[in-house]
């Protein structure tokens, strides 16, 4: 008997309305052919997932393309539709029984909102009729109704850190398995429920910990519900139909909809829990003087991790001027003081101010700085976050002023796993505190090596959405007055 077939790839980029620096073709990571399969089999990403567990029921991958930046500003927009008109042919020429792909969710292209969307719509144009197409999104998509009309069906992330991020992949290709053994077209519901979340939206302990649990309980263990999946949209996107989605599948006899209302309605109803309170920078570092193994402190207000620049300085200047015993470590994006440094040399000093050019609220970091190592920002994630997947911070120097080390680069530092410091030269135990551009997934890759602690702090990822020039996205709540009614759309 032939074995099916399954057309796998991956787009993954997080977009960021309000970051002006936009991500060029040099940004992303292309990876084609056999290359595709070889890096799913040795990473933990849903494509990882999707790979390995079709792999293991029999199927064949078929491997279209891995096209992958760090988060960031929109794509600059001829980028992107090269990559959408990659997969589109490969979609059209290729030979395969269905498609299975890992899409982030939340892409964003310069002119260009609903990537997935135009995606999937373009594949479904090409590839023959009623061809299965099973997506894993994660869990902050911005999930659009044109993205659940051309997918037959769709999964996301259940946790935040995200630790499933492979389980999902997995999940998705069983559903897909399901679809194609059974035959089944499931019936979607969408259902978008109008606010933002301003932090406090991990799934461990708070309101979404509630949320999902009546999510399991009471309804994910239902056999006659096919799927259901809550997306917290990433929250720095000036897009429309903006806010909080369910999206819930079932074989048409009604439990979809029933599933919906219930976690649409809690949503909107703890909508004003979904709001975070941090220590400063000033609280973490005084806990990292008297604590035994080093602190990763989360850069909550300029984090990469959730699109921003990482120019931000505002750690390092404090270590400096109220912490001047700790010895800290700050990744900054900067690359004229890359390029500065390159040219003094190792073991030179000079006068340079660092970070703050993007995010103009911030004040660049003048000093005295001493060149201790130039080198390149390249590994593998040590992992469970991305574990095994290559990150590059482009060109970096490392930047001695008294205790405190700062680490600038030429591309956005996506700091979320220990070694990036490994890799820099700059052991975690050497350190009282190290900084991360993330705000919580990177907590389950330190999780072993250091006490992570998010701290508030300004810029373009704080969770100020007053502080934001939202134009497309509104009326959402807490911005604008909204009176809200479950009026889910209905597809299939």
């Amino acid at each position: 008997m032939t074995k099916r077939s399954i057309l796998v790839g991956q787009i993954w980029h997080e977009g960021h309305s309000f970051n002006p620096n936009l991500t060029s073709r040099d940004d992303f990571r292309f990876v084609r052919g056999e290359a595709v399969l070889d890096e799913a089999r040795a990473s933990a990403t849903a494509l990882s997932g999707i790979v390995k567990e079709a792999e293991r029921t029999g199927y064949v991958c078929v491997p279209a393309l891995i096209a992958r930046s760090r988060p960031g500003g929109a794509v600059e927009q001829n980028v992107l539709d090269d990559i959408i008109e990659e997969f589109v042919e490969i979609a059209r020429t290729a030979s395969y029984d269905a498609i299975c792909f890992d899409l982030h969710g939340a892409t964003l292209g310069s002119t260009m909102a609903d990537v997935e969307g135009e995606l999937l719509e373009r594949l479904r144009a090409v590839v023959p009729a009623g061809t299965t197409i099973s997506i894993a999104l994660d869990l902050h998509a911005y999930m659009t109704p044109k993205m659940a009309e051309n997918a037959s069906i769709i999964t996301a992330f259940r946790t935040t850190p995200h630790s499933d991020i492979e389980e999902t992949g997995v999940r998705a290709m069983r559903l897909l398995d399901r679809l194609l053994k059974q035959d089944i077209r499931p019936r979607a519901v969408y259902s978008l429920i109008p606010f933002l979340t301003r932090g406090n939206d991990e799934t461990s302990s708070g309101p979404m910990f509630e949320i999902l649990k009546v999510a399991d309980d009471a309804w994910r263990s239902r056999p006659d519900l096919l799927e259901l999946s809550i997306f917290n949209v990433h929250p720095f996107l000036d897009v429309p139909g903006y806010g909080q989605v369910v999206l819930s599948y079932d074989y048409g006899d009604g439990s979809a909809i029933e599933a919906n209302r219930a976690i649409s309605k809690l949503l909107w109803e703890k909508r004003d829990e979904f709001k975070e309170q941090l220590p400063s920078v000033e609280k973490a570092l005084s806990l990292a003087a008297t604590s035994d193994i080093p602190f990763a402190l989360g850069d909550q207000g300029d984090r990469v991790m959730g699109a921003g620049p990482g120019d931000s300085p505002e750690i390092a200047r404090i270590a400096l001027q109220k912490f001047s015993d700790l010895r800290v470590a700050v990744p900054v994006y900067d690359p004229d003081a890359v390029e500065a440094s390159a040219k003094a040399g190792e073991g030179s000093t000079l006068t340079i101010n660092i970070g703050g050019h993007t995010t103009h609220s911030i004040a660049p970091l003048e000093g005295n700085w001493t060149v201790k190592r130039l080198t390149r920002a390249r590994f593998l994630n040590a992992g469970p976050y991305m574990g095994g997947v290559e990150s590059d911070f482009g060109d970096a120097a490392v930047l001695q002023q008294g205790n405190v080390t700062v680490i600038v680069t030429t591309m956005a530092p996506n700091v979320h796993d220990p070694a990036f410091y490994e890799a820099v030269g700059i052991p975690l135990t050497s350190q009282h505190a190290v900084v991360a551009r993330a705000a919580n997934h990177y907590k389950i890759s330190f999780a072993d090596c250091a006490r992570a602690i998010t701290v508030d702090t300004p810029g373009l990822t704080a969770f100020r959405p007053h502080e934001f020039p939202f134009d497309r996205a509104r009326p959402f709540h807490p911005l604008d007055p909204v009176e809200w009614q479950f009026n889910p759309l209905v597809i299939g």
